[in-house]
């Protein structure tokens, strides 16, 4: 058939428009219902995952309201107490107050009022964010609900009363229990744990307790996204997650027709263990099967029955590699569209294939008489690695019907180009990898992430964000050797240093109970200790030495304009948490950044190589500031303190920390909140770099001061610590706050935001 110039416009025309159209349908899908197959009302969320207080952030929690865009992500509004806080904050703030997990907060708003994604809700919705106070008996007009009326109250007593009902269930018999019948709804219900227990003691529904149940195993019930190809550490075992199990890849033939094997991510043997156990995968993609008289393509989850052997034969298969089955091999398959000898008479793969457009340059997939539109290339070598394109005519277009835009296939890492976020695909949807914490923490590789353009992006529906669970939120560092700590005061317990309970000290009139080893409360013009715990205790500075370091960078002339390419042979340290390869060229200031807002230990080495000074003349520099300091209990050994004989104590820190924070440009970047910049030579594809300060602290609101500069720390024999200038709100007055010895990494900074918050009130 001919066509003139007038019909090739008009099919390119048609081409665009159901481009666009699919692109906005996409774009507005619908988020997936989680089967109800599973769903066990004896058992809905364990008792550690209802008290998981420190599961997310306050930015994490951030984060998740602004994905799901609805109107309480940018909402201020009154808390408890009368003062203006945005949602999450107040969220956070009560979960961190009754030491409950902030994703069961999170899920009630959704339940009760669907907050979480109404972007108009009405004033009653707010009102009544978490149904507390609101019964069957009198409903709104509840006193319980009046006197707890407002999006504040209800996030705080809902937070509140779950953990009144820990706090009291041996006392109060109308809690119900774990382990005890009850009849709810006309069924017998025994809840299997407490957690479980109160959410019927709070609604004494199973309907509405399913809901619950729903939800939260839709945002945060599985760990691993499906797709996502998994070995245990030391293990050759390979498996493949998929709809929650975990399906074992049978030998590496098989893995290669389905993944690049550099999509592997190692995890936790005991991760793999606790995943239910799915069918494996025992054939390579696109092999034919032989059971009795039927053949069958295998097409990754699907077979399809060739309709004769004669269709077999005009593929091109050796009868050789026809493997016999038998029924029962097949079960974990579902059968597909039947392959004929028509479908390859109209040049058609059973395995589709992958074109190009002679006259536009558009790429397509047409597999059964569809076509597939492809926005970016990249897809294909994703989806389709043993595909060639071809270059076809737009005419034989005309032979197959539009479907959808393909999208890349679940498990594969990408970012948006221009934006730094970076995503996961499960189920069809990118879901947001909320941080770089978050990143590392599921052992995703960053040479792995495709970068793509807006189109694409923005053609890939956008699932719930992607977390930590608090068990896989382990610090990411080799195991450190004790060398050279020599103080003789200290012991050490559960691998941190601790002073001995025979040798705790305390400082001034007044105590702030607390399980941290150490802190100290100094005003920051006169250095004047006003309250301290085993301030004299020598203790390993993990990061604190850092600010020594960047001290000494300055006084030895440091250029930030200057630029440095990496070399690992000479600026390699022992923890090497920075993300750069070989020949890689930053800027000295952005390097800087790197070394003081997220404590990255790579930077220092790159650093002293820039001031031309050897690691050890470098270190000898830092160690005679502190003999002009007259600091006699601390001692560097080297410029990033990975090694444990980087010691002091919190009295001599405080000196350290006032000579480093009068230096202006010094104190700037220790009060930074983010950054973000590019390399100036990129080698590997990921120019990148971002992140908020490794102090959480310094991006919350609400607090009773300013934190001018800060500096954290960790080693497990250090335990973590936290040095903070800050100003006081209320009369400008500064201080210096320093913790050491926090020994609960997770929830690191509760204990330093009391110490603060107490130092701001009596002081």
């Amino acid at each position: 058939m001919c066509y003139n110039g007038s019909t090739m416009k008009n099919l390119l025309h048609k081409l665009t428009i159901s481009l666009i159209l699919a692109v906005f349908i996409l774009s507005n899908s619908p988020v997936l219902a989680v089967s109800e197959d599973n769903f066990n009302p004896n058992y809905l969320i364990s008792d550690e995952e209802m008290q998981d207080h420190s599961s997310l952030t306050r930015e994490e929690i951030q984060a998740f309201l602004s994905d799901n865009e609805g109107f309480i992500a940018t909402w201020k509004t009154e808390d408890k107490d009368g003062e203006t806080r945005k949602a999450s904050d107040i969220i956070y703030r009560a979960a961190q107050e009754y030491n409950i997990n902030p994703k069961y907060l999170l899920v009630k708003l959704q339940k009760e009022q669907s907050l979480i994604t109404d972007t108009n809700p009405t004033e009653k919705q707010l009102d009544g964010a978490t149904g507390y106070g609101i019964t069957d008996g009198c409903g709104w007009t509840c006193q319980s609900y009046l006197n707890n009326q407002g999006f504040g109250k209800q996030v705080d007593s809902a937070a509140g009363i779950m953990r009144w009902y820990y706090d009291h269930v041996d006392t109060e018999p109308w809690i119900r229990r774990a382990k005890q019948t009850n009849i709810i709804d006309g069924q017998i219900i025994i809840p299997q744990n407490f957690a479980t227990a109160f959410l019927y003691t709070y609604t004494p529904h199973i309907q509405g307790n399913k809901n619950f149940w729903k939800l939260w195993n839709q945002w945060f019930g599985q760990v691993y996204p499906n797709g996502s190809v998994i070995k245990g550490f030391n293990s050759p075992n390979v498996y493949l997650i998929q709809d929650g199990q975990k399906r074992e890849i049978t030998s590496m033939s098989v893995l290669q027709s389905r993944y690049d094997p550099k999509m592997i991510i190692t995890v936790p043997n005991n991760e793999i263990a606790g995943l239910p156990t799915g069918a494996p995968i025992t054939f390579a993609n696109y092999s034919i099967l032989k059971q009795d008289n039927n053949y069958y393509l295998v097409d990754f989850d699907v077979i399809r029955p060739f309709d004769s052997a004669e269709t077999i034969r005009k593929i091109g298969y050796n009868p050789q590699e026809i493997i016999d089955v038998e029924k029962d091999d097949l079960n974990a398959y579902q059968i597909g569209k039947v392959i004929t000898a028509s479908i390859l008479d109209n040049k058609n793969s059973p395995a589709g294939r992958v074109v190009n457009i002679k006259e536009n340059n558009a790429n397509y997939y047409l597999k059964d008489n569809f076509y597939y539109p492809i926005t970016d290339p990249q897809i294909t070598k994703i989806n389709f690695p043993n595909l060639k394109s071809e270059k076809i005519a737009i005419t034989e277009l005309q032979n197959y019907e539009m479907g959808e835009i393909l999208k890349f296939k679940d498990g594969t890492i990408f970012g948006i180009k221009g934006d730094n976020r970076i995503y996961v695909m499960e189920d069809g949807k990118k879901r947001h990898i909320a941080s770089e914490a978050v990143f590392n923490g599921f052992s995703y590789n960053w040479k792995n992430i495709i970068w793509t353009d807006t189109i694409t992006g923005m053609n890939h529906p956008t699932g719930q964000p992607l977390y930590l669970p608090t068990r896989l939120a382990v610090v990411e560092k080799e195991e450190a050797k004790i060398t050279t700590l020599t103080p003789g005061n200290t012991i050490i317990k559960n691998k941190m240093i601790t002073t001995p309970d025979d040798k705790i000290t305390f400082v001034g009139d007044e105590k702030f109970t607390t399980n941290v080893d150490t802190y100290l409360i100094a005003e920051y013009d006169s250095e004047k200790i006003l309250a301290g715990k085993n301030i004299d205790t020598v203790r390993p500075l993990a990061s604190f030495t850092k600010v020594m370091t960047a001290y000494t960078l300055l006084q030895e002339g440091l250029q930030m304009s200057n630029t440095i390419t990496y070399n690992p042979t000479t600026q390699k340290c022992s923890y090497s948490n920075f993300r750069t390869v070989k020949g890689e060229q930053f800027r000295n200031e952005h390097l800087f950044w790197s070394l003081m807002v997220s404590s990255i230990n790579t930077a220092a080495p790159m650093l002293v190589d820039s001031v031309d000074l050897s690691e050890k003349e470098f270190v000898a520099k830092m160690n005679q500031n502190l003999v002009k300091l007259n600091l006699e209990n601390t001692k560097f050994v080297d410029s990033y303190g990975y090694d444990l004989a980087n010691v002091g104590t919190a009295r001599e820190f405080v000196k350290i920390l006032k000579t480093a924070t009068l230096n202006t440009d010094l104190r700037k970047v220790m009060g930074m909140k983010s950054y973000e910049y590019n390399e100036l030579k990129d080698v590997d594809g990921m120019p990148r770099h971002f992140d908020e300060h490794s102090n959480y602290l310094a991006n919350e609101t609400g607090l009773p001061y300013k934190i001018l500069a800060s500096k954290t720390g960790y080693l497990d024999e250090a335990g973590a610590g936290l040095a903070m200038l800050v100003e006081r709100n209320t009369d400008k007055k500064k201080f210096i706050i320093i913790t050491m010895g926090n020994p609960d990494y997770n929830i690191r900074f509760t204990e330093p935001r009391k110490i603060a918050a107490w130092a701001m009130e009596n002081f």
